[in-house]
């Protein structure tokens, strides 16, 4: 059942300047105003939400829109006008940014209490205590990256929901410089190589939003 999404979903487009009007010229050069690009980008979630299903992964209905930022969850749920052209590959990047919502502490009912959040990340820190980054945030992304290719499971395919993973990492770190690219290469492999080991740990602790849907998980000791 498709939800209430269209009812309370906000796309807050910052607008910026009065109607603009352009005049005729020598100039053959496309122009394509930020603007144009946000509408554009804000009809594609609506496409977005119209084909799927995506009840189980809405903790926040708030979304914005910018142009030029990387993509954030909090406090208002961001995305941006990257992947205009690929529904695929934005329906990855809300679903990332939703799975943070999903184990956020500012989410009244959230996945984890404060005391489970720590255990949940202690026995991370244990199974990979060698992390580039081995930072709270950089275990906590596991979780998150999990989650997002769990529901991309579920949604396009397990295989498809792969490439999609790992296009996205090369589009994004092909050679990571920064400590935060590092990080984000990281926890997106082991995921995408460490899954069962990484689904096992969270269908303990009760994390997996679709069980026996999207990532079949072997949790069978060998």
């Amino acid at each position: 059942m498709k939800s209430f999404i269209f009812a309370t979903l906000f796309v807050l487009v910052s607008i910026c300047g009065a109607q603009r009007a352009q005049a005729q010229n020598a100039t053959e050069s496309p122009i394509t105003f930020v603007e144009e690009e946000k509408a554009q980008a804000r009809e594609q979630l609506k496409r977005i939400l119209s084909r799927y299903d995506l009840d189980p992964w809405i903790f926040t209905q708030r979304v914005q829109i910018e142009s030029g930022v990387e993509p954030r969850s909090h406090p208002t749920l961001t995305l941006n006008t990257d992947f205009l052209d690929n529904d695929e590959m934005q329906l990855s990047v809300f679903l990332h940014e939703q799975a943070h919502w999903f184990v956020s502490r500012s989410v009244p009912h959230r996945a984890l209490a404060d005391e489970e959040e720590v255990a949940v990340i202690q026995e991370l820190r244990q199974m990979y205590p060698n992390a580039p980054v081995p930072d709270y945030n950089a275990y906590l992304h596991l979780i998150v990256a999990w989650v997002e290719l769990d529901a991309m499971a579920e949604l396009t395919g397990e295989e498809r929901a792969r490439q999609l993973l790992r296009a996205k990492v090369r589009r994004l770190v092909d050679e990571p410089t920064s400590e935060v690219d590092k990080r984000y290469r990281w926890y997106n492999l082991r995921v995408l190589e460490d899954t069962d080991a990484i689904g096992s740990l969270l269908m303990k602790r009760g994390l997996v939003i679709t069980p026996k849907q999207g990532l079949v998980v072997n949790t069978s000791e060998e």
